[in-house]
């Protein structure tokens, strides 16, 4: 038997090459993920590893597929639920099924996944469901879009504890040492000093300037500081959406600053409804993007996917964790398919 393992950045171009080499009915024998890191983990690269076999198996007798067994559990119980589509059989030796070898798809929801036999779930077809499903149902922002010669200015928002000054650190560290742009760092966190010192510490390992702004009426001169910069992230402190008077003084804060974009965080470890809601509370500050923090706490996708299915700002970034050396990744459909476990 010829077993070979292939590296790709993507499933979908490791099973190309696959195929090209070993034929459509390669036997995938084990796929996983991997990551490297350099320069002290701010940067990091993940590919695919996927080891595959020519099939010299003798071809079944039935040319019939075989039925998903969902007769043990109506799919109209589960109307509540996620639904994405499920080919009506599915062959454990070929992940993607050929487009001449496709049959009919049947919605299959996400909480009758553990009826199926393990030939039946296979991860790489199960992915490739789910990636289909949200880049038609989640809107998805991209990077940032940066121009020569003009000056990007960005708030970020959120409740305690969600993470803004890890994301604004994250962030300044990829456009600074990756895209070598001049980046500046502005925090109205002057309630917290520990917040402003930790931000003050992020921007002296980056070597960028900082800015403590106190009252709106001091913002414009502090903006004027960092006019040479084409990236400005600006940091404000953690809020409770219901203190309508802290909103307020917030609000006047960003009419100061006028930013670009106003970047909402929400932990993808809320409930739904709870998610809904702090959107709703935060409207008055017309937040314009969404970053979802803590995606490495979340344990499972269901709850996250019904707030994101009817959010109406786009989702720019997922962050994974509080240091500076965790990755902060451009919001996309493989990493919320991650999640379906």
């Amino acid at each position: 038997m010829n077993i070979k393992t292939f590296h790709a950045d993507t499933l979908q171009e490791g099973l190309r090459r696959i195929y090209a080499e070993l034929g459509e009915d390669a036997k995938i024998m084990h796929t996983r993920e991997v990551e490297t890191s350099w320069l002290f983990g701010l940067g990091r690269r993940r590919f695919f590893e996927i080891t595959a076999a020519e099939n010299h198996d003798e071809p079944p007798k039935s040319t019939q597929p075989a039925p998903v067994p969902t007769d043990s559990v109506p799919v109209s119980a589960y109307s509540d639920e996620i639904v994405l589509t499920l080919p009506s059989y599915f062959r454990s030796a070929t992940p993607l099924i050929p487009e001449s070898r496709q049959t009919a798809w049947q919605p299959v929801p996400l909480g009758v996944w553990q009826q199926f036999t393990p030939e039946q779930l296979n991860p790489t077809v199960l992915q490739r469901s789910l990636i289909a499903l949200f880049l038609e149902s989640v809107r998805f922002g991209g990077p940032l879009d940066l121009l020569d010669g003009k000056r990007k200015t960005i708030a970020f928002l959120g409740t305690s504890g969600v993470g803004k000054t890890a994301v604004i650190a994250k962030l300044a560290a990829h456009y600074r040492l990756k895209e070598f742009k001049r980046v500046g760092l502005v925090t109205v966190d002057t309630y917290r000093v520990a917040a402003t010192e930790q931000l003050g510490k992020y921007a002296e390992m980056l070597g960028v300037p900082m800015e403590s702004v106190s009252e709106p009426f001091r913002m414009k001169t502090a903006l004027s500081r960092l006019s040479s910069c084409d990236l400005i992230l600006l940091d404000t402190p953690g809020t409770n959406p219901k203190n309508t008077t802290k909103l307020q003084m917030l609000g006047a804060m960003l009419d100061a600053a006028s930013p670009d974009e106003v970047h909402l965080l929400f932990p993808a470890t809320t409930h739904a409804t709870a998610l809904t809601e702090t959107l709703h509370r935060f409207e008055p500050l017309v937040p314009t993007d969404l970053i979802l923090t803590k995606l490495d706490e979340a344990v499972g996708l269901t709850d996250l996917y019904q707030f994101l299915k009817t959010n109406p700002l786009p989702l720019r970034f997922f962050s994974l964790g509080q240091n500076i050396s965790e990755d902060l990744e451009v919001a996309g459909p493989a990493r919320l398919a991650s999640l379906a476990h």
